[in-house]
């Protein structure tokens, strides 16, 4: 999930070639890869790749920091979806 998360921020969102290669930790707020119309592009592709409904409740920047914590988010999302059955 990292990998592919990963892949389409620094394909798709990163502007500043001087951000790559992208580290799961990177801050993405902080070093503006993720602005408000990149944040949903990317919330749109999370949406599509991994059939997990964003919630706007959940568009708080804690979870989408990093590759890190977006992925921590999806995993979260996933486990709640499979525990309601």
């Amino acid at each position: 999930m990292e990998a592919v998360i990963n892949d389409y921020i620094s394909r798709e969102l990163v502007q500043d070639p001087a951000l790559l290669p992208l580290g799961n930790g990177t801050p993405l707020l902080e070093t503006g890869v993720l602005d408000s119309l990149s944040l949903l592009r990317l919330v749109l592709f999370v949406q599509d790749r991994f059939w997990i409904v964003v919630e706007d409740v959940d568009l708080i920047p804690e979870n989408f920091a990093s590759v890190d914590a977006i992925c921590a988010y999806l995993r979260a999302r996933a486990w709640e979806r499979s525990a309601r059955g």
